[in-house]
């Protein structure tokens, strides 16, 4: 059973362009953010799925098994 994430719209862009495999970098110049702001934006994103990195997460959110 999958639970219901509860994230800001600014989170989901931030992790559908991370599937993508774009970097903080290019997702900061891609949205007109800074970097830190990118990167405090997957932290909450780690912390509200439990995901202990962002391949981790990334690995979920694409059904990925390890």
């Amino acid at each position: 059973m999958q639970e219901t994430l509860l994230l800001t719209s600014r989170e989901k862009e931030i992790l559908d362009l991370s599937m993508k495999g774009i970097g903080c970098k290019q997702i900061a110049l891609h949205l007109g953010i800074s970097t830190s702001t990118v990167k405090k934006h997957r932290s909450s994103l780690m912390d509200k799925t439990g995901a202990s990195s962002m391949v981790e997460l990334v690995g979920r959110m694409t059904g990925e098994k390890k």
